[in-house]
């Protein structure tokens, strides 16, 4: 009689229970894997904000106050000899919508000049930043964003051509022309235009104003980005321009967390389902020993060794628990593979699939969990007295 055997036969004892136990453990395992992943993809687009070494600068009190465009020549000025600077963009916020659409896209006005520079993961051919600086209605396009409105309107590809309507007054309705559909993982959901088009069209409507929301200063170490960080807001206290100045991924995080924290809520989901999911396992395998314990003595009492009994109750614990873990995992790696999700909004994430990392760390969850509900049930089982238990059950 393998081991095998004897816990196939354990598993087929009680088949609803079973099954409802890997249900308890696939669906808990399954969120925990979505979740896991989300962070996962969210570190990744960090870290490669990260290696761009760019400073957003902006308005102290609120993004929405409009700094002077001179700020950018003042800044450059900190640098002369562009030892710790490549390049200062200033930026205009858009928030244009397709006509007949109500979500806003995260479009901006960008210095036509230095966009390449500091937006380098825009990843612009020669020939495309040839097209940028030719074309005064030039834009380029992150990915996602030219997925989920080219799925519906013509003209969201590169040579193609679009219109948006700002958001803000004076709430202009103006035409681009897309030149490139960004991929990096760090523009997925942006919409990028030259600021000197945004300008012109605002004085022909009569607003003659050439402010920026935020300048975009990329550096070319963290030293200097730190640096540069002190000495532009020490240049800008106490006057009515005051400016606060962040790496991008703290900006960004300023919006990601305008729902809370959304790495730290998730991190706390994935603990509570690693909770959730122990004490289902710890129930079921008490349950099941107290169920066996007659069993369990026959198997003593014809001489099978305790240690042999001992890794039989522990490795049902741990098949269940590994089986219920794949049950959720697996259909959810497969289904995100087929079709991920996407269009998550605000987050700077293109689609969310399942991170490699994410499924290891559930099936080493439940290898744990397994092993911590079946430890006690195996140690009972251990120090079970033949004798004692046939009594007791008889």
């Amino acid at each position: 009689m393998t081991m095998t055997y004897v816990l196939m036969q354990n598993l087929r004892r009680n088949r609803l229970r079973s099954a409802l136990t890997m249900i308890a453990f696939a669906l808990p395992m399954a969120v925990f894997v979505a979740a896991i992943s989300l962070v996962v993809a969210l570190i990744d687009v960090n870290k490669a904000s990260e290696k761009e070494l760019r400073l957003g600068v902006h308005h102290k009190t609120t993004l929405i106050n409009t700094i002077p465009d001179r700020l950018r020549r003042s800044i450059e000025a900190l640098d002369p000899n562009n030892e710790r600077l490549r390049a200062v963009c200033g930026m205009r916020w858009f928030g244009g919508k397709v006509p007949g659409e109500q979500q806003p896209i995260q479009s901006l006005a960008a210095d036509p000049d230095t966009f390449p520079i500091v937006y380098s993961d825009a990843e612009l051919t020669p020939a495309e930043q040839e097209a940028w600086m030719r074309d005064r209605k030039a834009a380029v396009v992150g990915a996602a964003v030219a997925e989920q409105y080219g799925e519906r309107f013509d003209g969201w590809r590169p040579g193609g051509r679009v219109r948006l309507k700002s958001s803000v007054p004076p709430y202009l309705e103006l035409e681009f022309n897309i030149i490139k559909v960004m991929t990096s993982k760090t523009q997925t959901n942006v919409f990028y235009f030259r600021r000197d088009y945004l300008t012109e069209s605002l004085k022909e409507a009569g607003v003659d104003s050439p402010a920026c929301n935020i300048f975009w200063v990329k550096c070319k170490d963290q030293a200097s980005l730190l640096a540069l960080q002190r000495e532009i807001d020490a240049m800008t206290a106490n006057s009515p321009d005051e400016t606060k100045s962040e790496d991008e991924n703290t900006f960004r995080a300023g919006f990601t967390q305008a729902l809370g924290n959304l790495p730290g809520l998730m991190q706390a989901m994935a603990f509570v389902v690693v909770f959730i999911v122990a004490l289902v396992a710890g129930n079921t395998m008490m349950m099941s020993f107290r169920e066996r314990t007659r069993e369990l003595a026959v198997f003593k009492a014809i001489g099978m060794p305790s240690g042999r009994i001992f890794r039989i109750v522990l490795a049902e614990s741990v098949l269940m628990a590994f089986m219920g873990a794949l049950v959720g995992v697996l259909p959810m790696t497969l289904l995100l593979a087929v079709a991920p999700v996407r269009r998550l909004g605000f987050l700077p994430i293109n689609a969310l699939t399942v991170s490699p990392v994410a499924v290891a760390v559930s099936l080493g969850i439940a290898l744990v969990v397994g092993l911590a509900a079946g430890v006690w049930p195996a140690y009972q089982a251990l120090r079970l007295r033949t004798v004692e238990a046939l009594r007791r059950v008889a």
